[in-house]
C-alpha cells in the first residue's frame, strides 16, 4: 500500500480550495495551511494528529475527532461546526460567537468555555465535567450525560433532548421511579434545581460561617458604624440617613 504524502497532496491543491479532506491517512502531523485563503471545510479526522496547524480564518467547519489532540488553536471567527470527539483534549480554546454545534465528548474535559449565543447543539457527554456554563437561549440538543456534574444551570424551553445520567446530579433530583414525560419535564427539573442549589448555598453558608464572619467582620464594622452620622446636618432627611445607613 502507497503511503499517503500529505506535502504533495496539499502542493497539488490550488489556493482557492475551499475544501480539504485528509481523514483516515495516518497522519502524524498537518503542514501549514495558510496559503489556502478560501478553505470553508477541513476534515482530518481519524488520523494519530497531536496538534493542528493556524487554521484559515474563513474555516466554517473543522472534522478533527479521532485522533490523539491534546489541545486546539484559536479558533476562526466563522467556525459554526466544531467536531473535535475522541481526542485527549483537558481544555477548550474560546468559542467563536458563529458556532452552532459543538461535539467533544469523550474527551478528558474539566470545564467548557462560554458558550455562544447560537448554539444549537452540545454533545460533551463522557468528560470530566463537574459544572456547564449557562446554557444558549436556543440549545436544542444537550448531552452531558457521563460526567461528574452535580449541578445543572437552568434549561429554556428550546431544548428537545437532554442527556445527563451517570452523573451525581441525576441521582440527586431524580427517583427510581422516574417516568419518561417525567425525564424531559424541564420545568420541574429547574424547580427541583432550583430548591437543589437553595440548599447548597445554606449548606456552605453554616459551613464556612465562622469564617465568612471573620472575614466581612471589619467590613460591617466600618459601614455600619454610628460615626456614619458625625455630619449629620440639622436639614438633612433623617430618615434617609438612617435608610442609607
Amino acid at each position: 500500500m502507497i503511503e499517503f504524502n500529505i506535502e504533495k497532496y496539499l502542493d497539488s491543491l490550488p489556493d482557492d480550495v475551499d475544501t480539504i479532506d485528509v481523514s483516515s491517512k495516518n497522519l502524524n502531523y498537518l503542514p501549514n495551511l495558510s496559503r489556502f485563503k478560501k478553505l470553508e471545510k477541513l476534515y482530518c479526522g481519524n488520523n494519530n494528529l497531536t496538534s493542528l496547524p493556524v487554521l484559515p480564518e474563513k474555516l466554517e467547519r473543522l472534522y478533527c475527532y479521532e485522533n490523539n489532540l491534546i489541545s486546539l488553536p484559536i479558533l476562526p471567527e466563522n467556525l459554526e461546526r466544531l467536531y473535535c470527539e475522541y481526542n485527549q483534549l483537558t481544555s477548550l480554546p474560546v468559542l467563536p460567537k458563529n458556532l452552532k454545534e459543538l461535539y467533544c465528548h469523550n474527551n478528558e474535559l474539566m470545564s467548557l468555555p462560554v458558550l455562544p449565543e447560537k448554539l444549537k447543539d452540545l454533545f460533551c457527554y463522557n468528560n470530566k465535567l463537574t459544572s456547564l456554563p449557562i446554557l444558549p437561549e436556543y440549545l436544542t440538543w444537550l448531552y452531558c450525560h457521563d460526567n461528574k456534574l452535580r449541578s445543572l444551570p437552568t434549561i429554556n424551553k428550546p431544548l428537545t433532548w437532554l442527556s445527563y445520567h451517570n452523573n451525581p446530579i441525576h441521582g440527586i433530583i431524580n427517583d427510581i421511579s422516574i417516568t419518561y414525560e417525567h425525564y424531559f419535564n424541564f420545568n420541574k427539573i429547574n424547580k427541583k434545581m432550583a430548591i437543589w442549589n437553595n440548599f447548597r448555598y445554606l449548606y456552605y453558608c453554616l459551613k464556612y460561617r465562622k469564617r465568612f464572619l471573620k472575614i466581612m467582620e471589619p467590613i460591617i464594622k466600618k459601614r455600619y458604624h454610628p460615626s456614619y452620622l458625625d455630619d449629620l446636618k440639622e436639614e438633612d432627611d433623617l430618615d434617609e440617613k438612617l435608610g442609607a445607613w
